[in-house]
């Protein structure tokens, strides 16, 4: 068994930025849970997963955008992104927002369906980019839609 204070993990993080928002807490075979930071004025690009993710706010508010819907967020609300649904999440508020993150480990299946590891929409052309890893700043492979 492991225990982690998620307090004091908040209050020693230095401030975040880009592809630096997240703190992993626990990853097992099966199982991942981290820290996303998003300081004032932070987007997270249009994107999705191979697996199943829940959000939990603990501190902050923010916005999560899907294709089609648009929800503000605040401490104490639960959020479940199905497997391969697009979001973006962002803060334009004035004081950091902190969630809480899981997801199972996908399948290759579900590898298959995302075309890796992660796509994320191209605000440029429109078009659907994969990843092998987490994305970022590695290249992706550009999947027509």
């Amino acid at each position: 068994m492991k225990i982690k204070d998620v307090d004091d993990i908040i209050k020693n993080k230095e401030a975040p930025s880009g592809d630096n928002r997240r703190t992993d807490l626990f990853r097992t075979p099966n199982l991942q849970s981290w820290l996303l930071y998003f300081p004032p004025g932070d987007v997270q690009r249009m994107h999705n997963h191979p697996a199943d993710r829940t959000y939990y706010v603990i501190t902050g508010r923010g916005i999560l955008k899907g294709p089609n819907e648009t929800h503000e967020l605040r401490p104490g609300l639960l959020v479940n992104i199905p497997a391969t649904e697009f979001y973006e999440g962002s803060n334009p508020y004035d004081e950091p927002m902190v969630l809480l993150g899981n997801s199972s480990k996908p399948t290759k299946e579900d590898y298959v369906k995302v075309g890796g590891m992660r796509s994320e929409i191209d605000s440029s052309t429109g078009k659907r980019v994969a990843f092998d890893d987490g994305g970022g700043n590695t290249p992706g492979k550009v999947v027509e839609q």
